[in-house]
């Protein structure tokens, strides 16, 4: 008979259990190299997403507003820095119907019963035969007006079309002098004050703010933004704007925004949050060169 031949099952030897060991934890480091190196990125990529809807949400609030401010007398005041600065903003157009130098019936255009109807009346600026807006501040109010002193001139305001805004006539109070011609045009505005200052939504941060000076109420736009957000001035004929406030208020034709958003919080990796800079350019209307 031929002997019985035993199999004897061997188990891993030192060396290999170490080797495997070796190769797992090679393997294991690099998955989670990669796991982190794509939680950071999605960290950035929220954080470069936040920063630009700030810096995006803060120009659209301004330009609502900025490019309608006339270009003489439409900037009230700025600081040096650029980061504080009162605008004149127009928010409702018309033409005179009648005037007795302290009360003057207008022919308001549509606008929106909302953006009217909002708090912040601060005077009327009427068109000269200079082309240039004289300002009035001191003494000013307005009423709702009856339309038989237009119709008296032949000026119809314009009503209501298939649901859009209608126009409406109105009584501003203030001294016009001289009186100005039947026809001339007036527009409404409102002081508006911007600031670049703390933020209370964001403590520690920067925050763009808007006061209607006239009943003084603020609201803070959006936040975060970087202590560099701010804007330059163009002046006259410039063709690059300038840190420096003008000595004439007047000589201001636009404004240019920095605008550097921020994240929320800083991503992993990083010790800063990140910051996207938008600058963009808003010129004003009725420019005298």
């Amino acid at each position: 008979m031929k002997p019985v031949t035993r199999w004897c099952r061997r188990g891993f030897t030192l060396v290999e259990m170490l080797i495997s060991m070796i190769v797992l934890a090679i393997v294991g480091a690099g998955l989670v190299q990669l796991v982190m190196s794509q939680g950071r990125f999605m960290d950035h990529q929220e954080a470069s997403r936040s920063s630009r809807a700030v810096a995006r949400s803060s120009l659209n609030r301004l330009f609502a507003e900025v490019r309608n401010v006339e270009a003489v007398g439409g900037v009230e005041a700025a600081a040096a820095g650029g980061t504080d600065f009162t605008l004149r903003v127009p928010y409702a157009y018309g033409i005179m119907c009648a005037s007795n130098g302290s009360s003057t019936t207008l022919s308001i255009l549509p606008v929106d019963s909302a953006v009217y109807s909002a708090p912040g009346f601060s005077g009327f600026a009427w068109r000269n035969t200079s082309g240039v807006y004289q300002y009035v501040t001191a003494g000013v109010s307005l009423a709702a007006a009856a339309a038989a002193p237009c119709t008296a001139v032949n000026i119809t305001t314009l009503p209501s079309i298939n649901g859009s805004p209608a126009g409406r006539t109105v009584t501003v109070g203030g001294t016009v002098s001289p009186v100005p011609p039947v026809g001339t045009i007036f527009f409404l505005f409102r002081r508006t004050r911007y600031e670049f200052k703390a933020s209370t939504l964001l403590p520690g941060r920067v925050g763009l703010w808007r006061t209607l000076v006239t009943p003084g109420t603020a609201e803070e736009l959006a936040a975060p933004l970087a202590n560099t957000a701010r804007v330059r001035f163009y002046v006259n004929y410039a063709a690059t704007p300038q840190d420096a406030v003008p000595g004439s208020l007047a000589s201001i034709r636009g404004l240019d925004f920095q605008i550097d958003g921020q994240s929320d919080l800083a991503p992993r990796g990083s010790a800063a949050p990140m910051t996207t800079s938008l600058n963009t350019s808003i010129f004003f209307n009725n420019r005298p060169d």
